[in-house]
């Protein structure tokens, strides 16, 4: 009984501060088949957006047949420095990953203009010490490519749910 009265609490209190599941993607029901076009045909980005593309319920652009396409126009990705210690080596740096895409309708019309996505992180590096290894490196990286394939696809709702 006190079980029943807990969950009957967290649910009112989760409906009263607005919390409300997150809806099926726009990208769906709107485009029909999506390809992913990158300068790169091995781009991790472009393989990770068109597998969360499945995912979102998009189906995948079959060869010779009519299909939007989201076009990766540039990806970058760059490290700067952010503070020294007192050898002047480098001690936190900062990541800037920075991709331009556009969405073309299957009847090549452009559905989405160049939109532009930026997504910083900073990190401690540390050449003695085991806190910012290379292997902490890769795996920011990939957890900002993680983030941006999230990010456009938020805009492409976005954009898709305003048509």
């Amino acid at each position: 009984m006190s079980r029943l009265v807990i969950v009957l609490c967290l649910a009112l209190l989760a409906a009263g501060c607005g919390f409300k599941p997150r809806a099926s993607l726009a990208v769906a029901t709107s485009l029909g088949p999506v390809a992913v076009s990158t300068a790169d045909p091995y781009s991790p980005l472009g393989q990770d957006l068109a597998t969360a593309l499945e995912r979102a319920g998009a189906t995948a652009a079959v060869e010779g047949q009519p299909a939007a396409t989201l076009q990766v126009l540039t990806e970058n990705l760059r490290t700067r420095p952010l503070t020294f210690e007192s050898g002047a080596s480098v001690r936190e740096y900062q990541s800037i990953y920075r991709v331009e895409f556009q969405l073309r309708g299957a009847d090549g019309s452009l559905r989405l203009p160049r939109q532009s996505v930026e997504l910083t992180r900073e990190y401690t590096y540390d050449a003695i010490g085991s806190i910012g290894t290379p292997a902490e490196e890769r795996l920011l990286r990939d957890e900002l490519r993680r983030d941006m394939v999230a990010a456009i696809l938020r805009r492409l709702d976005a954009a898709l749910r305003t048509d």
